[in-house]
């Protein structure tokens, strides 16, 4: 029996790189590039339309609202505080027809509910249980896994998953797959999981070392989230890793292939949508597009009632 490969087709739309914390391995952040426009919102909104994306992905800096001239910004554009805007954001996408995943870093359970009935889904990366302070000094592992619950708590369907390649040990990305297991088994917000590895990009690439990550490695991480996720399927970003060809035959999903860049790591483009349909036939996988909510979580419970109507197959 031939076996689906998922991904979505997707458009990114950066709410704004700006970011008050300093992660030494980060190609998103900026400094002082404020809020993304009503004229871009509107171009991009119209771009996904003519080419048929699905989902919208809402990204941005962490908590930008620390910065002063953001929260000046969101005053003269009348939203009280940054989540006002990321709704904004989202029910333009809504009302262009497209799904809202939103990713903007650590949540409490009032700020996911505040957001859920404008997004079909959210997620944000743990990427490891154990704190790099040398590499991210603001990041903590217990705020992400704090969201997590909350995520769980608040029924909002969720993608997490793990950062590999930063110099972490291999005990350390078990132990990381294990906690998302964890609070999955606690309350089944898990949709997907990512596995994804660091990219040296221009901000990084001489001041971070960049381990070898080998086949094995994936396969052994692969192999252990089989059996003890629960049939969440795993992710592989095939613009980023590159032994994703030689992958195939273990993962569940392509990701979100989008129609402008990946804003976190420019440097690694998409292929085609047709490249990726050849080298799944080549292993005897059929490549099939999702939406941003997977099956296993289209319920009123995870779903919010004015948007159900929506992702209905």
């Amino acid at each position: 029996m031939i076996r689906p490969l998922s991904y979505s087709r997707s458009i990114t739309l950066t709410l704004t790189h700006d970011c008050p914390w300093h992660c030494a391995y980060c190609g998103f952040r900026t400094e002082r590039e404020g809020l993304l426009s009503e004229e871009s919102l509107h171009h991009l909104l119209s771009q996904a339309r003519t080419q048929g994306a699905r989902e919208a992905l809402l990204i941005s800096g962490e908590n930008p609202e620390q910065l002063p001239h953001i929260r000046e910004e969101l005053r003269k554009r009348g939203h009280d505080d940054f989540l006002g805007f990321a709704i904004h954001v989202a029910q333009a996408a809504l009302n262009a027809g497209l799904l809202p995943h939103g990713n903007y870093g650590a949540l409490n359970r009032n700020q996911l509910e505040r957001l859920r009935p404008f997004h079909v889904s959210m997620g944000v990366m743990l990427e490891n249980i154990d704190d790099l302070p040398d590499i991210a000094p603001e990041k903590r592992s217990q705020g992400r896994l704090k969201t997590l619950e909350a995520a769980g708590h608040a029924r909002v369907a969720f993608t997490s998953g793990i950062l590999i390649g930063l110099g972490e040990t291999r005990e350390s990305r078990i132990r990381s797959l294990d906690a998302l297991a964890e609070s999955h088994q606690r309350h089944g917000q898990l949709q997907e999981i990512l596995i994804q590895n660091y990219i040296p990009n221009n901000a990084s690439r001489e001041r971070l070392p960049f381990p070898t990550i080998c086949l094995d490695d994936y396969l052994e991480l692969i192999s252990h989230w089989r059996k003890i996720g629960a049939g969440v399927p795993i992710q592989i970003p095939p613009n980023l890793n590159p032994f994703w060809q030689e992958l195939l035959p273990h993962i569940d999903d392509l990701g979100g292939i989008s129609l402008n860049r990946d804003e976190v790591n420019p440097l690694n483009p998409w292929s085609t949508v047709s490249d990726y349909e050849n080298s799944a036939l080549a292993v005897g996988r059929v490549l099939s597009e999702r939406l941003a909510i997977y099956p296993s979580h289209i319920s009123p419970e995870w779903v919010d009632k004015n948007l159900l109507h929506l992702v209905r197959y």
